[in-house]
């Protein structure tokens, strides 16, 4: 179901944590991973060796000076690609490599093209505290019409899919790519919504159940209660799901903002999030 998967690298412990779940699912589905690093325009833009080397995981380069930047940069980006790129062929996949220079969010979003999934950290190396969700990150769930896996905090075997279902276009989406998914490894499907009104919320949990009865599906369901990421950030560790798949924004048709439930969630659990549009 994915033959080509495209990760973001940018030398943090997020982008390393997105190559390993992308080797995770590539080894699964024989897919070629694509590795991609861009050049953040405002590195090359900085007026000042302090503003650039405050943006590097690492310390900059002994002696940098404004001129040498770009090659420093290049440089960087050959060491992440032939670091990366190792690991997928000793992994036996298919591995491309591509450089870009822009906004690093739009620049993903575009080699995103003809990729079916884009893998990413839940932060980069501007972002370093747990619990935190970068801006390209988040800038990527809201935009991305590609699934975006945002990788969990420690690996994760991917083997025990969970999906928030709330009736939505998305939410159906993320349905569909979840029972796929679920078959083609060969596991139970768990399937919650999170509603107060007993009568609504197991009306829809039944609608589900029907999609994936007729796709011969072997799942169960499981209404909760309360606030909807509360709900679903606990069931989480109960069920022992490993890989949660969840709509980019409610049933009522509205996109979730950063600081709503799609960002929330993926804030809120430490195992992967497929985020589907």
């Amino acid at each position: 179901m994915f033959t080509r998967l495209l990760v973001g690298l940018d030398g943090s412990a997020g982008s390393d944590a997105a190559l390993d779940a992308a080797l995770r699912l590539a080894g699964r589905f024989r897919a070629t991973i694509v590795l991609a690093v861009v050049t953040d325009i405002r590195l090359l833009e900085a007026p000042l060796l302090e503003t650039a080397g405050s943006m590097w995981a690492e310390a900059p380069p002994v002696g940098l000076v404004a001129g040498d930047l770009r090659v420093a940069l290049e440089e960087r980006a050959s060491r992440l690609l032939d670091a990366a790129a190792s690991r997928v062929a000793a992994a036996g996949l298919t591995v491309e490599t591509v450089r870009a220079t822009g906004v690093v969010d739009e620049e993903l979003l575009r080699l995103a093209g003809d990729a079916e999934a884009i893998a990413i950290g839940r932060r980069g190396e501007l972002h370093g505290e747990p619990g935190t969700l970068g801006a390209v990150t988040g800038h990527i769930i809201r935009h991305s019409p590609k699934p975006v896996l945002v990788a969990g905090e420690t690996p994760s075997a991917c083997e025990r899919p969970l999906v928030a279902y709330d009736g939505g276009a998305t939410s159906t989406h993320a349905l569909e790519l979840a029972a796929r998914y679920a078959e083609a490894i060969g596991a139970p499907l768990a399937v919650v919504h999170v509603a107060d009104d007993a009568e609504t919320g197991d009306a829809l949990l039944a609608q589900a159940a029907a999609f994936l009865s007729e796709h011969g599906a072997a799942f169960e369901t499981r209404r909760l209660t309360g606030d909807v990421v509360r709900a679903v950030a606990d069931f989480i560790p109960r069920y022992g799901a490993d890989l949660l798949v969840a709509g980019a924004h409610g049933g009522r048709g509205h996109r979730w903002t950063i600081g709503s439930h799609a960002a929330r969630l993926v804030r809120s659990t430490t195992i992967p999030v497929i985020i589907q549009r």
